[in-house]
C-alpha cells in the first residue's frame, strides 16, 4: 500500500500538462446529456452503509482513510464507476454532474437523526467517492472545505486574504488555487443546501476559449494570456483574513512585494494538444494593487476578451439542487458563481469543495492493466 500512495504522489501535477480538451457545438446546445451522469443503484447503497457504518463508529473525514478503514471488497462499484468519472475528466470532457445521491436517506437509516448527522454522513460520502476518483489533496485547506456565507465581503478592498468560497459575493470565472507551486487535477461541489435567491453555478471550457481569442487577438495582445503574471497570495487555512499575528507580520508591504513577484505564472500553458488554464481576475488585479504596479492595458485589454469569450461559451448556469456533485477539470473548464442571499427561516446555502489529484491515479491505474 505504501508503494501504492509513493507512486501516486510522485506524479507530480505542476510537472503533468493536462490533455487539451474542448466541447462540440452538440455537447453545448445540449450540456445535460453530454455531462450528467447519474449515480448507479449500487454505488449509492455502497456508500449509504459506508458513511453510516464510519459515522457511528464516532469517524470523522479527518480521520477517515477510506482504502485502509473498510474491508478490501468494500466498494466493488463505487470502484468501477470511479474509473469511468475519471476518465471522462481527464480524457472526454473534464465536466461531470453527478445525480442521484440521496442525502435524506441517512436521516431515513437512523430516525433519530438529526441534521448535523445527516451533513456528516453527506461529507462522509462524499469524500469516499471522491478519493476513489483520486487523492483528495487537503493540504492546504483541509480534505474537505465548507462553501457558505461566513458574511465577509470578498470584493471589499479592506478585507485581506479572504476567499470568495466564505462569502456571498459573485465569483467570476475562475480556476481553483492561486499558488505558483500548487495546482489542483479537479474540483469537486457537493450540494447540501441550494440557495434560496441567487447563487446559480456557470460553467465554460477554457481549452474553446483559448483557440477562439488566439483567432481574435493580435499575437502581441495574445501574448498577455500566456507570460507569467502575478497573482494575489492567499494564506493556507480557512480564509477568513489575517486573524493571526504571523500571518499579519508575512504580509508586510516589503514581504508582500517579494512574495507576489514570485507568485508569477502564465494563464494559459500549451503544448502540442495539452493545455493548463490557471485563472482569476481579481487575484492578478488584487496582486498589482498591493504591489503598487499599474495593471498593463495590453493584459486588461486580453482580459477583457477573454473573460468575454468564457462567458459566450457558458452552457450550463443553473443552481445545484441537494445531493448533486459537481466536478470540473481545473485546467480545462473554468466555474463561476453568481451572488446569493441566505433566507431567514431557511437552510443557509451549503456546498462542499473537495480538491483532488487523479492524473496521479490515472497514470498508476494504467501501469496495472
Amino acid at each position: 500500500k505504501s508503494g501504492e500512495i509513493a507512486s501516486r504522489n510522485n506524479a507530480n501535477a505542476l510537472n503533468m500538462l493536462p490533455k487539451k480538451l474542448t466541447w462540440s457545438k452538440a455537447a453545448m446546445k445540449h450540456p445535460h446529456n453530454a455531462f450528467i451522469v447519474n449515480i448507479p443503484v449500487e454505488v449509492k447503497e455502497e456508500l449509504y452503509e459506508a458513511a453510516m457504518s464510519a459515522y457511528e463508529d464516532g469517524v470523522s473525514v479527518d480521520e477517515l482513510d477510506a482504502a485502509g478503514y473498510f474491508p478490501v471488497d468494500s466498494f466493488a462499484a463505487l470502484k468501477s464507476f470511479s474509473v469511468s468519472v475519471r476518465n471522462s475528466l481527464l480524457h472526454e470532457t473534464g465536466l461531470v454532474l453527478l445525480k442521484g445521491l440521496d442525502l435524506d436517506t441517512f436521516s431515513a437509516m437512523d430516525e433519530l437523526a438529526d441534521p448535523d448527522q445527516v451533513v456528516a454522513c453527506s461529507k462522509l460520502a462524499y469524500y469516499i467517492i471522491c478519493s476513489h476518483i483520486g487523492t483528495v489533496d487537503g493540504s492546504v485547506r483541509g480534505k474537505l472545505f465548507d462553501v457558505k456565507n461566513n458574511h465577509i465581503n470578498a470584493m471589499d478592498g479592506k478585507n485581506d486574504n479572504v476567499l470568495f468560497s466564505v462569502s456571498d459575493c459573485e465569483a467570476s470565472w475562475h480556476t481553483d488555487g492561486a499558488s505558483k507551486d500548487k495546482v489542483y487535477d479537479c474540483v469537486g461541489l457537493l450540494c447540501i443546501n441550494p440557495s434560496r435567491v441567487g447563487g446559480k453555478s456557470k460553467i465554460t471550457n477554457s481549452c474553446n476559449a483559448f483557440d477562439q481569442v488566439e483567432n481574435i487577438l493580435p499575437k502581441f495582445i495574445m501574448h498577455e494570456l500566456t507570460r507569467p503574471i502575478p497573482r494575489d497570495i492567499l494564506e493556507n487555512g480557512k480564509g477568513r483574513g489575517n486573524d493571526n499575528i504571523g500571518t499579519q507580520l508575512s504580509r508586510a508591504d516589503s514581504i508582500m512585494h517579494l512574495r507576489i513577484s514570485y507568485n508569477s505564472y502564465p494563464i494559459y500553458v500549451t503544448q502540442k494538444g495539452r493545455m493548463r488554464f490557471r485563472y482569476m481576475r481579481h487575484w492578478i488585479e488584487t496582486a498589482h494593487q498591493k504591489v503598487h504596479w499599474r495593471l498593463p492595458t495590453m493584459l486588461r485589454i486580453a482580459m477583457d476578451v477573454l473573460d468575454d469569450t468564457l462567458t459566450e461559451g457558458c452552457c450550463f448556469h443553473e443552481r445545484l439542487e441537494r445531493g448533486d456533485i459537481l466536478i470540473c477539470n481545473n485546467s480545462c473548464v473554468a466555474h463561476g458563481r453568481d451572488a446569493f442571499q441566505d433566507v431567514p427561516g431557511q437552510p443557509s446555502r451549503h456546498l462542499v469543495r473537495a480538491w483532488m489529484q487523479c492524473h496521479g491515479v490515472d497514470l498508476y491505474e494504467a501501469s496495472k492493466r
